[in-house]
């Protein structure tokens, strides 16, 4: 028995008892002669509640909610999307502008890029033909169409899970960004309190500082008044000085003079003393 030829891609039939039907290619049950009854088979296996709806109903409740989750996502990244899109509308100017610019500098070149230039149009069969290759390659494993569309399927679903896991992640990390921009925002505003009242701090540190000055130089005149006055009196003193020089000479020359009276009293007494003495000695002698 020879050996069987199949699609390399689909894995229909291509003995002559399938060319030239519709859908020999893809296997279809029309060409292959399945029943009715077996596609029926296929289409509740597919349809099972492990893999598929059920019923059309449930088709159709999947797909709704499909849509108004991608309608929620939509609604809320439509602001970004605005954005970018006032952003791309922008863009597409500037590059419309310079679009224009290269049109305008590559016109003339027009020419050499014309297919007719170079070829006639005309199709070289045989030698397309002669680098095609139709054999099978057995060491491909193959898988019915009802069969491929089943596991299609299920991939497509895990896939679906595996994007909303990852979307799921994505969504947190974006909430630790926010937390870690929000714990940023407490630090600069932690930050900025700290240095007002550090600066605070340096205000009053500065009018202390003015204020002690102020003190000191307050304290420097009083001192500097001091000491004129000091010198006013030192000058005072020194002026009494000669007036005390010249007073006590007074003094000593008045002393003189009383030492000196002294002596004439003193005298004077012994005068009359002997006077007296003199007067009696007389009278003795007279004879009273």
């Amino acid at each position: 028995m020879g050996t069987r030829k199949t699609g390399t891609v689909t894995g229909a039939d291509l003995e002559h008892k399938a060319r030239g039907k519709k859908g020999g290619l893809t296997n279809s049950a029309r060409v292959t002669g399945e029943s009715k009854a077996k596609a029926s088979t296929t289409t509740t296996q597919l349809d099972s509640p492990s893999t598929l709806p059920t019923s059309d109903a449930e088709v159709a409740d999947t797909d709704s909610k499909a849509r108004a989750n991608l309608a929620e996502r939509l609604k809320q990244g439509g602001q970004v999307i605005g954005q970018v899109i006032n952003t791309a509308s922008a863009a597409t100017q500037t590059l419309g502008q310079y679009a224009s610019q290269v049109t305008a500098t590559v016109k003339d070149t027009d020419n050499d890029r014309d297919p007719h230039a170079i070829t006639n149009g005309t199709l070289d069969t045989a030698d397309i033909l002669a680098k095609a290759n139709a054999d099978v390659d057995e060491s491909i494993p193959q898988i019915d169409s009802a069969e491929a569309t089943k596991r299609n399927i299920i991939i497509a679903r895990q896939r679906n899970y595996v994007g909303v896991a990852i979307n799921n992640v994505k969504l947190k990390q974006d909430l630790a960004t926010l937390d870690l921009e929000q714990q940023r925002l407490l630090g600069l505003l932690i930050d900025g309190k700290t240095a007002h009242v550090n600066n605070e701090t340096k205000a009053v540190g500065y009018h202390r500082a003015v204020t002690a000055r102020d003190t000191e130089v307050s304290r420097l005149e009083q001192d500097r008044e001091l000491l004129t006055q000091q010198r006013i009196r030192t000058e005072g003193t020194q002026n009494q000085t000669e007036l005390i020089r010249e007073q006590e000479q007074l003094k000593v020359q008045k002393l003189r003079e009383e030492v000196e009276k002294q002596k004439y009293e003193i005298e004077n007494i012994s005068y009359e003393k002997e006077k007296i003495k003199q007067e009696a000695k007389a009278k003795f002698l007279a004879g009273f």
